[in-house]
């Protein structure tokens, strides 16, 4: 799962989990780096120019479909669309 590449669809507070929250992380392409759970996963990103890291708190849960994925960390559920997988 760490080669993953995908776009955030939506960041919300674990506590409200119907209260989007980081607007500005939306639509987004990441790079999922450790993400497991029990562990503090990393998104890379690209702005500017500049390779920037978003850190998770610890992973608590990932549910993960074909094109899908969710992980929810102690404070915060990020949904994410997987991107295909780009040929060599």
């Amino acid at each position: 799962m760490n080669e993953d590449v995908a776009v955030i669809e939506g960041v919300y507070d674990i506590i409200l989990p119907d209260v989007p929250a980081s607007l500005h992380r939306w639509g987004r392409k990441v790079w999922l780096r450790d993400i497991e759970v029990g562990v503090k996963g990393k998104l890379l990103y690209y702005e500017d120019g500049v390779c920037n890291v978003t850190s998770l708190s610890r992973i608590t849960d990932i549910i993960k479909t074909p094109d899908h994925i969710e992980i929810y960390t102690q404070s915060s559920i990020y949904k994410l669309k997987i991107l295909p997988s780009e040929p060599d």
